[in-house]
């Protein structure tokens, strides 16, 4: 009886592995998962520090999908031990799952299903098994090289504020891997507010969260990019979208928190932080103000710029600023009545009938979240509309209500989390692996928009 139930235990996970394996739309949410849940019951242990279930658990979430909204202070609830499993939880969600997962085949020498190949060789820009090793290679390679290089920057300042090197290791260490994998935790109470006049640190931060969440095989074109010599329009569109938000976000801020957060700030403070708070806001989460005094002006911006997050391929959330871009090309060329150009190649109505569906389902599952919230939690309407948007960008900054919320309204933070991670990149694999009818030519339906 016992070698019988073995072999029946042992065909069904055989079958459930070779099921959830198939396809990358099963694997990603699978493998989130599983390391969420894995992370919650490492950190809800007592050698991790003194969290609730329901609190380790959504710290787990928060970590895994590079969040950064926390229900705990983790300087405090959370030892040592407990500050380093979180550390590798954020690494690993950072990296992405499908990228971990991708190396583990290779270096087990399995052979991927073919739909699985397919998705890794259009997320890897790759045309074959030898180049998608090349793109895992760069992409450890990339994350590494600047995660040392922020760890080196921080360590050596935070040990010089404190005269203490152990400290300022502990600190750079983590705060490197959480601001490239813009998580937005630090092991700070108050995060990086009591370093907000500090350039070294907050610009440091900054350029490592901007260095994350731009795709690796986009980011080492920069310096061809700065000299103005030809890239792909992939590359030309994250670039100046990219740019573009960050100045925007930068001005808009200062132009509406003089009245706010920022208005008891010297001149050089005030554009360092509205910089900062720009960078933070597309998925990073690190706060150098109180936010819980915005103006409205810094707060809708904070909101649009949760919503756009960073580029694919990167580290960030969002609907990302390729698919912004590629409604606000169409747009642009439609009020102009010429064909979707950008950068002397045509965008076709595949793309951009994707980026529809994309922005769409996104935004329903905010809204799902945002009813749920305003209708369960007895807390400010606005701060709770600025918790799901925070949490559906995978961005982490908070007006200082997580904390408050009820465990019905943890676990819906949770889910929002875990769904604004994988569900974007879900979706594109979802479209991609369709069998569509665009080429097909059908009567034209005439519909009034007026």
């Amino acid at each position: 009886m016992e070698k019988i139930f073995q072999k029946t235990y042992n065909a069904f996970i055989n079958n459930v592995y070779e099921e959830i394996i198939k396809s990358p739309v099963r694997i990603l949410p699978v493998t989130f998962f599983i390391l969420c849940l894995l992370g919650g019951c490492l950190l809800y242990l007592p050698c991790c520090g003194n969290m609730s279930f329901i609190d380790a658990l959504f710290t787990s979430v928060s970590g895994v999908c590079v969040t950064g909204l926390s229900v705990q202070d983790i300087s405090t609830e959370l030892n040592i031990f407990g500050q380093f499993i979180l550390m590798i939880l954020i690494q690993a969600g950072g990296l992405g799952i499908m990228t971990i997962s991708s190396v583990i085949f290779l270096l087990l020498g399995k052979k991927m299903s073919v739909a699985y190949e397919k998705n890794a060789r259009s997320m890897f820009d790759a045309e074959s098994r030898e180049e998608i090793k090349d793109s895992l290679f760069l992409i450890f390679k990339y994350t590494f090289i600047l995660e040392f290089t922020g760890f080196v920057i921080l360590a050596a300042r935070f040990s010089w504020l404190n005269k203490d090197i152990l400290f300022g290791i502990k600190q750079g260490m983590f705060l490197a891997v959480s601001g490239f994998c813009n998580a937005g935790y630090a092991l700070i109470s108050d995060n990086l507010i009591p370093f907000n006049s500090d350039p070294v640190i907050i610009l440091t931060v900054a350029f490592l969260i901007i260095f994350g969440g731009i795709a690796p095989v986009i980011a080492i074109t920069l310096p061809k990019y700065l000299k103005g010599e030809k890239l792909s329009p992939v590359a030309i569109i994250v670039f100046n979208t990219t740019i573009a938000l960050l100045v925007i976000g930068t001005v808009i801020i200062l132009m509406s928190s003089f009245d706010g957060a920022l208005d008891d700030m010297s001149i050089s403070d005030t554009l360092l932080n509205a910089f900062f708070q720009s960078v933070s806001a597309r998925t990073a989460g690190f706060s150098s103000i109180d936010l819980s005094n915005l103006s409205c002006g810094s707060y809708f911006t904070l909101i649009f710029l949760m919503i756009v997050g960073g580029s694919p391929g990167g580290t960030a959330g969002g609907i990302k600023t390729t698919t912004f871009a590629v409604l606000i090309i169409t747009a642009y060329n439609t009020f102009l009545g010429r064909k979707n150009i950008a950068r002397n190649r045509e965008i076709s109505h595949e793309t951009v009938y994707k980026a529809i569906a994309l922005i769409f389902a996104y935004l329903s599952i905010l809204v799902i979240s945002c009813f749920i919230l305003l209708t369960t939690q007895m807390l400010p309407h606005s701060k709770l509309l600025f918790e799901a948007v925070s949490a559906m960008g995978t961005v982490g900054l908070s007006m200082g209500i997580t904390a408050q919320l009820d465990v019905f309204g943890k676990i819906i933070i949770i889910l929002t989390m875990f769904m604004g991670r994988v569900f974007p990149a879900m979706i594109i694999y979802f479209l991609n692996s369709r069998t569509n009818d665009f080429y097909l030519s059908y009567p034209q339906a005439k519909i009034s928009l007026t």
